[in-house]
């Protein structure tokens, strides 16, 4: 009987190499190897074209040599008081608008600052989100004609 022959994989997770030998592991155990908490991170595969595919943290993930991943976590943020989630930080001022509910052509948007009042956005504005933002809308004020 031939003992197994154990072949190395190289994958890399956030841009940093890894070598394993275990060719099959669920998305937590991948994560923890990169330093990362499944319970607040989410893996992602990146495919050939550099599109990510979300990876269950149960799934189990048949490796392959050269293999990129990417950790992703959710950012969380407060709307008019109403919660809301999302791996993309950056997003312009009427896209939230809309995920909250209301028409970008008649709010504007508003970000509560921590020492007091607020910084506004215009609807083709991206907005760098971070975790703990609190937003507020409001309804556009009609000028005189």
């Amino acid at each position: 009987m031939a003992p197994n022959a154990t072949t190395s994989l190289q994958i890399s997770i956030d841009g940093k190499a890894f070598t394993t030998q275990d060719g099959d592991q669920e998305a937590a155990s991948l994560l923890r190897l990169a330093g990362r908490d499944p319970k607040i991170s989410d893996l992602f595969l990146v495919n050939k074209n550099g599109v990510e595919e979300k990876i269950r943290d149960g799934q189990i993930i048949n490796l392959k040599d050269g293999n990129r991943f990417v950790s992703r976590q959710k950012v969380r943020f407060t709307i008019d008081g109403e919660p809301h989630s999302s791996y993309d930080d950056d997003q312009t001022a009427a896209a939230l608008l809309r995920l909250a509910g209301v028409d970008p052509t008649g709010y504007d948007l508003a970000r509560i600052m921590p020492a007091g009042g607020t910084e506004t956005f215009r609807d083709e504005q991206l907005v760098k989100i971070k975790n703990g933002d609190e937003f507020v809308t409001a309804k556009h004020v009609g000028g005189v004609a």
